[in-house]
């Protein structure tokens, strides 16, 4: 499951991830928000709270037919989640285009603070 949550900071597509995202979950919520920002201001700056519960995408949402595919971004910060979560985003942030950063459920508030920095440093 993939919603939208109150915006943590102007200009910042916020939401909350836990379960299995589907194809359905990225059409519907991810896709449309990126698409609105990115028309309004150009920039794309993506905070995604997990909780303990996220799995990941379902197989059939990535296996080699594109349906699910991060679109470019400038910074992208991803909160909480499992243990694998952090060592995920560790492991792809260097391949990633846009900024990427990681903070533990306990250190919101520096994430929250990490995000709204590099929308503070472009608007």
């Amino acid at each position: 499951m993939l919603c939208k949550i109150p915006d943590i900071a102007k200009g910042v597509i916020s939401l909350f991830a836990s379960g299995r995202l589907s194809t359905e979950d990225y059409r519907e919520i991810m896709q449309p928000q990126i698409e609105s920002y990115r028309k309004s201001t150009g920039k794309t700056y993506i905070y995604v709270e997990a909780d303990v519960l996220l799995e990941g995408w379902q197989h059939q949402s990535l296996a080699g037919s594109g349906q699910v595919q991060l679109p470019n971004f400038d910074a992208l910060v991803l909160v909480g989640g499992p243990d694998w979560f952090g060592n995920a985003v560790r492991l792809m942030g260097p391949f990633m285009q846009g900024e990427v950063a990681w903070y533990p459920l306990e250190q919101k508030a520096l994430a929250i603070q990490w995000i709204a920095a590099r929308t503070d440093s472009c608007n």
